[in-house]
């Protein structure tokens, strides 16, 4: 299963649980509703990380910069900052 299939099935049994206690006159609850709602916020959360490292990534300089030049610093930088988000992502997939 997908990403985006994982999405669309968890807001198709949000959606469900939604109608259902609608249809109860209570608000929605229940394992399968909070389980649903979880993943989706943790699938957010890791859109997140690449929507980070996305402008990470166009913040670099793209010509070849000089030792000596701030812009190889700045590169370095970047790289280092990327490299902590792709550590962090990788511990994440081992959990």
């Amino acid at each position: 299963m997908t990403r985006e299939e994982l999405k669309t099935h968890c807001e198709k049994q949000i959606r469900a649980c939604e109608m259902w206690a609608r249809s109860q006159g209570e608000k929605p609850c229940g394992k399968i509703y909070e389980e649903h709602k979880l993943i989706l916020e943790l699938l957010e959360q890791e859109s997140v990380l690449d929507k980070i490292r996305t402008e990470i990534e166009s913040c670099r300089e793209d010509e070849e910069p000089h030792l000596c030049d701030y812009r190889y610093h700045r590169n370095e930088g970047l790289d280092m900052a990327l490299d902590i988000i792709d550590k962090y992502r990788k511990g994440e997939d081992k959990e």
